[in-house]
């Protein structure tokens, strides 16, 4: 849940930016050291073969049987969440608005070297790496932690694609859309 709240408050700030470049908003969070974002394709957002709406039987013929499985009804969201932990990734769905059966992905992450995105970046490589491979993103600091943000699809779409830089290399690699 604690991962779910982090994200929302990260794809609300990268949302607060993307009005206050259209002139509706002129205020802006004093963490952040740049405003101009970046939007990238979908098709550059992911981890291994693991992509943003994929069904939850996608996910497991391609990762197999998960470690944990937790389902738990989100008051936040109106609905259930599904947690999916895998030894190099945790996924987060939720069900199809028609078929509350079926799930979705729409949050998922890493910490291990071993998922690579579309465009190849990895745990571990350099923040440089990342502005080559995505472009100049959106940034948030906090503290000695750096967030490198895009926005995913377009300009009206808060999803957002996170890189979690330490020390000037990445030691997280998430993927959040919001849910309301």
């Amino acid at each position: 849940m604690k991962k779910i709240i982090l994200m929302t408050a990260l794809t609300s700030l990268f949302s607060l930016s993307l009005t206050a470049n259209q002139g509706l908003i002129l205020a802006q969070p004093p963490q952040v050291t740049q405003t101009q974002n970046t939007i990238i394709p979908i098709a550059k957002v992911g981890l291994g073969k693991i992509r943003p709406g994929m069904s939850e039987q996608q996910v497991r013929r391609i990762l197999g049987k998960p470690t944990s499985t937790k389902t738990e009804f989100s008051q936040g969201v109106g609905d259930n969440i599904r947690t999916l932990e895998y030894p190099h990734i945790s996924l987060s769905l939720v069900p199809y608005v028609n078929k509350p059966k079926n799930f979705f992905v729409y949050h998922f992450l890493t910490r291990s070297p071993k998922l690579l995105t579309p465009t190849g970046v990895k745990i571990g490589d350099t923040q440089s790496q990342v502005i080559k491979a995505y472009g100049k993103p959106y940034i948030s600091k906090d503290g000695k932690v750096t967030f490198f943000v895009y926005g995913v699809g377009s300009q009206d779409n808060t999803a957002a694609f996170t890189f979690r830089i330490e020390a000037g290399k990445v030691t997280k690699i998430e993927y959040s859309e919001p849910l309301i």
